[in-house]
C-alpha cells in the first residue's frame, strides 16, 4: 500500500499549489524556488502538480462542484421535424460532447434515447468519431445493468446513437438527499462493480464512472450509461483526446488518467472507490473548493476513513464497516499496482460482506452460550489468580537473594500485567465486539502464551529455591507453577474451542 502523505505536509503542498496558480506564468518558477527554499521534495511535489494542471488544460475550467451542472433540458431546443423514423419528444440532457433526446421509434412504437454531437460541435470530426466509437463499444456489451444500444444511425450527415431509454433518477439525484442506508449502499455498490467487471472482462474500460452516469429505474434496477470515453484493450494506446489533453470529470479521474498515462481496468477501480465512499457517507473523498484543488487532492491526499452518518449500530455495520473501509481505501490507492489486480477480485471482496458473522450466541446452537460464559469466567478467574499469586512471590523474594529476588518479582509482575490486560481485552471484545474477537485473539494469543510461560517458570524457580529454607511457601509456588502450565496448555485451549470452535 502506498504511504499516506502527512496531513500537515499535504496542507503545505496544497497551499503552495493554490498560491502558485495566481502567480504569472513567467514568474512562477522563480517564485516557487524562493518559497520552497532548500526543501527540494516540496518543490518537486508542487512542480509536479503544476505540470499536470498545465497539461490538463481546459478540463479544469468547470465550476468547483463535483460535476459541472448541465444545462436545463427544458431550455434546449427540441427538433420539430422527424429524424428518420424517430420523433423527438424532449431533451433528456446535455453533457460535454453531446445532447440526448427522448424520441419515439415510429416503426416499433417504443421510446428510445438518441444521443448526438451537440449542435455547436457537429463539424468536429473528433467528437463525431468518439460518438461512433461509443456506439461500437457499448454494442459489445449485453448486460442487464448496461443501457442497450439499438442502432447507430446517420441522418443528413449527423450521427446518432439510438439506445434504450432508461427512466428513473441518477445516483447524483439520490445522493442529493444524503447517503444511502448501509444495506442499500452495499447492494448498489455490488451491482455497479459487477457490471463494470463484466465490461472489463470484455476488455472495455469506462473512464467516466460517476453518479451522473448511473441511473436507478423505478423498479430499482441499476443501469450504467454513457460509454463516450470508454476504451477497449486494442485501442488503449490510441488517443482521441487531442494533443494529450485529459478528458473526463476531474473529481472521478484516477491519478494516472489525470497524468495522461496508459490506462487499464484498475483506473475504473479508483472511480468505483469514490462512488462507494459517496454512497456510504454522502461526501466526496477529494472534493475541494476549486477543480484545480480537487485535482491536487486526487493526486496527493489520503481521504478520511469512512464513518457512517448517524452511527449505524446494526450487526451488519459492526461486522462490515472495517472491512468495507479497507476495500474502498484499496480502490483509492494512488498507484494502480496497489489496487485489486482486477475488478473481479473487488467483486469477490464485496460479496464476502454478504455473509457477515452474527453475534456468537446466535451463531452457535445448543450449549454454545454457556460455553462462551465459561470462557469469559475462565479469563476473569485466571487474571485474578495471577494477581493473587504475586503476594507469595513477593514474600519469597529474599530467598533468591536481595537483588535477584526483586528482579524475579518485577519480571513476574510484567508477565502478569501483560497476560491479565490482554485477557481482559479479549473478554471485553467478546462481550461487546464479537465480530472482531477472532482477529484480536489471533494477535494477542502469542503474547499471552509468552507471559504465561514466563510466569510459570518464575513461580517454579522461586518455589525450588524456597524449598531449601521455607517448606511452607515452596509447595504453594510449585503447585501454582504447575496450575499455570496446565491452564494455558490444556484448560484455556479447551474452553476456547468449546465456545468458538465453529468460528475458527
Amino acid at each position: 500500500m502506498s504511504t499516506p502523505v502527512d496531513p500537515h505536509r499535504w496542507a503545505r503542498i496544497a497551499d503552495l499549489f493554490d498560491r502558485a496558480l495566481s502567480v504569472r506564468d513567467e514568474d512562477r518558477a522563480a517564485w516557487l524556488i524562493a518559497i520552497c527554499g532548500s526543501d527540494d521534495a516540496l518543490h518537486d511535489e508542487v512542480s509536479s502538480l503544476l505540470r499536470v494542471h498545465e497539461r490538463a488544460g481546459t478540463f479544469l475550467t468547470t465550476p468547483p462542484s463535483i460535476a459541472a451542472p448541465a444545462p436545463d433540458p427544458a431550455a434546449l431546443p427540441v427538433p420539430t421535424l422527424p429524424i428518420g423514423p424517430y420523433r423527438v419528444q424532449s431533451v433528456l440532457g446535455m453533457g460535454g460532447m453531446g445532447v440526448v433526446y427522448l424520441a419515439e421509434d415510429s416503426r416499433l412504437g417504443r421510446l428510445v434515447a438518441m444521443k448526438a454531437v451537440a449542435p455547436a460541435y457537429t463539424s468536429d470530426a473528433d467528437r463525431s468519431e468518439r460518438l461512433r466509437r461509443e456506439a461500437r463499444t457499448a454494442a459489445l456489451l449485453v448486460h442487464p445493468n448496461i443501457a442497450t444500444v439499438f442502432a447507430l444511425e446517420i441522418f443528413d450527415g449527423q450521427t446518432f446513437i439510438v439506445s434504450e431509454y432508461v427512466p428513473g433518477e441518477t445516483l447524483r439525484e439520490e445522493l442529493a438527499r444524503g447517503p444511502l442506508p448501509l444495506r442499500d449502499a452495499l447492494a448498489t455498490a455490488r451491482t455497479i462493480c459487477r457490471t463494470v467487471a463484466a465490461a472489463h472482462a470484455r476488455g472495455i474500460v469506462h473512464r467516466d464512472l460517476k453518479p451522473e452516469n448511473i441511473v436507478r429505474t423505478p423498479q430499482g434496477v441499476i443501469k450504467i450509461l454513457d460509454f463516450g470515453l470508454a476504451i477497449t484493450a486494442d485501442t488503449a494506446a490510441a488517443s482521441l483526446t487531442g494533443d494529450g489533453a485529459a478528458l473526463g470529470t476531474p473529481a472521478y479521474m484516477s491519478p494516472e488518467q489525470i497524468r495522461g498515462l496508459r490506462l487499464d481496468a484498475r483506473s475504473d477501480q479508483f472511480a468505483l472507490g469514490i462512488l462507494m465512499y459517496e454512497l456510504l457517507t454522502g461526501v466526496h473523498p477529494f472534493l475541494a473548493r476549486t477543480p484545480a484543488a480537487t485535482l491536487a487532492r486526487v493526486l496527493e491526499a489520503t481521504p478520511e476513513p469512512i464513518q457512517l452518518p448517524g452511527g449505524d449500530a446494526t450487526p451488519l455495520a459492526h461486522t462490515t464497516i472495517a472491512q468495507l473501509t479497507a476495500i474502498v481505501m484499496r480502490c483509492l490507492q494512488k498507484d494502480p499496482a496497489h489496487r485489486y489486480p482486477d475488478t473481479a477480485s473487488l467483486v469477490t471482496a464485496l460479496d464476502q460482506l454478504d455473509r457477515p458473522e452474527p453475534v456468537i450466541e446466535s451463531h452457535i446452537p445448543g450449549p454454545a452460550p454457556r460455553a462462551v460464559w465459561w470462557w469469559q469466567f475462565h479469563q476473569a478467574t485466571v487474571t485474578a489468580a495471577y494477581v493473587l499469586l504475586l503476594l507469595p512471590l513477593w514474600q519469597a523474594r529474599h530467598m533468591a537473594g536481595a537483588g535477584m529476588g526483586i528482579s524475579i518479582f518485577l519480571l513476574a509482575l510484567v508477565a502478569v500485567v501483560v497476560a491479565g490486560a490482554l485477557r481482559l481485552h479479549l473478554w471485553f471484545a467478546m462481550r461487546h465486539y464479537p465480530d472482531q474477537w477472532l482477529e484480536q485473539h489471533t494477535q494477542a494469543r502469542r503474547w499471552i502464551r509468552a507471559a504465561d510461560v514466563t510466569f510459570a517458570a518464575l513461580l517454579l524457580v522461586v518455589g525450588v529455591v524456597a524449598a531449601e529454607t521455607d517448606t511452607a511457601s515452596a509447595p504453594l509456588l510449585v503447585a501454582a507453577s504447575a496450575s499455570v502450565a496446565v491452564t494455558f496448555m490444556m484448560v484455556e485451549p479447551a474452553t476456547t474451542r468449546a465456545a468458538l470452535g465453529r468460528r475458527r
